[in-house]
């Protein structure tokens, strides 16, 4: 069975943005109050705002002086970036979804298909909670011990570099929201985009920390055999960070079908999403009020 759902993962069809229930989007996994769920998202979003703010203040202050735009040069900082955007976008489509609905939001036929507002967030969280995974792996396992410069070596650095993955597997764990393998290539998109601008940045003599023209030691575009090398592992890490979505994400259905519905712990994907969606709308102890 585990072999069938990965299998079926790789059919072309699971490229696109196409999802049967897009309601998953807006609400929790767990049958909690609608209302105190986009509450807590209002929370959060707020205070990863605050969060993203107060690092730009700091490490403006600290370390870039009266070079402030040196912030959007670190690949770290794009994926953070993006992460508080994935989340007040989700806040703002969950809050305007859910006040739009007369009756049960968790009910598929709330939406005739999958409208393009919920397709750019699916791909914005793909986007964002793989990059984190990215970052955080790259930190820990190269640059805290290849690089030195003192901006990686702070304890703020430590914790963005830590947290963001810490929110990542707690929003996953916890939302409806589906993950794909193949959705990996959006990320693949996203870092291509950077690895062009900071070779683009350097390569016309940008400078940044120290007076460096490089922001990582390993990314380093004066040496280009071991920056392509770089690129290659960031790679082979979104796809390692996409199954690591997918496994969650296969994991809370796992948790909730055995905790609320006894179903098979390993049915085959389609059939289980399909059916689970059907009983969470004729339910109605499942309301979202």
């Amino acid at each position: 069975m585990a072999c069938e759902t990965f299998v079926k993962e790789f059919q072309s069809e699971n490229l696109s943005l196409h999802h049967e229930n897009p309601s998953d989007f807006l609400r929790s996994q767990w049958p909690i109050n609608q209302k105190l769920y986009v509450g807590c998202r209002i929370i959060v979003s707020l205070a990863l705002i605050g969060w993203f703010l107060a690092d730009i203040i700091y490490e403006s202050e600290t370390f870039y002086q009266d070079r402030t735009w040196t912030y959007a040069v670190y690949a770290t900082n794009w994926s953070f970036f993006l992460l508080v955007i994935t989340s007040v976008y989700q806040t703002v489509c969950s809050l305007v979804y859910t006040a739009k609905s007369s009756d049960n939001l968790a009910d598929d036929r709330y939406f005739d298909r999958m409208p393009l507002s919920l397709k750019i967030l699916w791909v914005l969280k793909n986007m964002s909670y793989n990059s984190a995974f990215i970052v955080t792996m790259s930190y820990w396992a190269f640059i805290i011990f290849l690089d030195h410069s003192k901006i990686f070596q702070t304890e703020l650095s430590r914790l963005k570099h830590t947290l963001n993955s810490v929110y990542v597997i707690s929003d996953v764990m916890i939302s409806a929201t589906p993950f794909r393998l193949l959705h990996m290539f959006y990320t693949v998109v996203l870092g291509s985009i950077y690895s062009l601008f900071n070779a683009i940045y350097f390569l016309n003599d940008g400078t940044i920390l120290e007076g460096r023209h490089y922001a990582y030691n390993v990314l380093n575009w004066v040496k280009p055999t071991e920056a392509i090398v770089t690129c290659i592992l960031c790679i082979v890490l979104a796809i390692l960070s996409q199954t690591f979505l997918f496994l969650l994400y296969r994991l809370r259905l796992l948790i909730f079908s055995k905790v609320y519905f006894k179903e098979p712990a390993l049915a085959p994907l389609d059939d289980f999403e399909s059916e689970m969606s059907s009983i969470i709308s004729d339910q109605p102890n499942y309301t979202l009020e």
